[in-house]
Formats: structure tokens, sequence, C-alpha cells
């Protein structure tokens, strides 16, 4: 009797462990959210390798050079920090809802800019900008969904448009401030952001929810 006990014991355990699918879910609500948006964009946003040398404006993959080079170039692979890549593919059946802006479509492989988890999936990006040149914005509308694997077990399925200055793109450390409009969904609620400003620890890791991997 003792021994169907243990054996029934042992299963409610491993039936728990594989319902925790391995990681923590994603934390800190809006903020939470935002700030795995903000790392998923950084490789769009960059330009990280050979492939993309000459398309860099302050560090990013200028939309108009791109444009211009589509005879020959449609595609930019972008490193990412800690391994993977981030391709971007020119969509030459649109060229933007705005004047002046470039539609891209986006395949995360295994994109890992934090050392920790990484990015599977697809997204669409419209790159705009705006502003003078002494205080330059970019507009980023993301349309997609993707899995985030590691310390982290999740996804963001993101419909949302994230402003920035195009100075604070090659941040590295400290924090900077992006402006969302729109929503970004998790396994833990959809977040509305209406012009919302956010401020975003750049060198910190996805927060996790609490409970750890439970």
């Amino acid at each position: 009797m003792s021994r169907i006990i243990r054996l029934s014991l042992l299963a409610v355990a491993t039936s728990a462990l594989v319902a925790c699918g391995g990681g923590a879910k994603l934390g800190g609500g809006k903020e939470g959210a935002a700030k795995a948006l903000f790392e998923a964009s950084q490789p769009a946003g960059k330009g990280g390798n050979s492939s993309s040398q000459g398309l860099n404006v302050s560090g990013l993959v200028d939309p108009r050079a791109l444009a211009s080079a589509a005879g020959t170039n449609l595609e930019v692979a972008v490193d990412c920090a800690h391994g993977g890549s981030v391709k971007l593919k020119l969509d030459l059946t649109s060229t933007g809802t705005q004047a002046g802006s470039f539609k891209y479509d986006l395949e995360y492989k295994d994109c890992n800019e934090d050392g920790v988890n990484e990015f599977k999936g697809t997204m669409t990006m419209e790159f705009s900008f705006a502003g003078t040149s002494g205080s330059l914005e970019m507009a980023l509308r993301l349309k997609g969904k993707i899995e985030i694997s590691g310390d982290i077990d999740d996804f963001i399925d993101a419909d949302v448009t994230e402003t920035i200055s195009v100075a604070a793109t090659s941040a590295t450390s400290g924090s900077v401030t992006v402006k969302l409009n729109g929503t970004i969904k998790t396994s833990e609620g959809s977040y509305a952001y209406a012009n919302e400003s956010v401020t975003i620890n750049v060198d910190g890791e996805i927060p996790m929810a609490d409970g750890g991997n439970s």
C-alpha cells in the first residue's frame, strides 16, 4: 500500500514539473511586457554584422538605405547580443502607412539578448522617423507573436507602436524611456497602452513572475 502511495506522489510531482514548462512566467505587469518587447525590438533596430554594413545610421539599420538597395539585397541578418539572430526582410508590397516609412517581416531564430532567454517567432515591423537631427525619434509598429524560452517560459503577442529617441537605441546600460501605444498580451494578461511612457532598465534581465519556476 505504501509503495502505491509513493508512486502516486511521484506521478503528481512529475505532472507538476511538466505543467511548469521549465521556466517562470513573464512578470512585472505592464512594465515587464514593455521590457520584453523592447528587448525583442533591439536587434531589429540595429546593424550587427557584416551583411548590414553600409546600412547604419547612428547604429540603426536605415530602412531608406535598405530600400534603395532592394534590387540586390532584400534581407538583412542581424546577430543578437548573446547568440541567435533576427532576419529582416523588406516588404515590397507596401511602403508603410506613413510617408517615409517601410515595412519588414521579422523572423527570430533563437535570438538571445540578455544572456538568459531566447526569442523565437515572427513579427511585422514598420519603421518611421520624426523630429529634427538633434532630437530624432524612431517609431516601430510591431505586430506578431514571439515565444520566450529560458529562465522565462512565456510569450508576447504584440500589436503596438514603440517610440524611442534614436540616441537611446544604442544604449547598453542604464535606463531609457519608451512611449507605447497599443496592446501586448502575455500568459499573465493583456496590457493596453495609450501613448504611455515606460522607463526600462536596458541591461537588466526580463522580469519573472513571483513564484520562480512554479
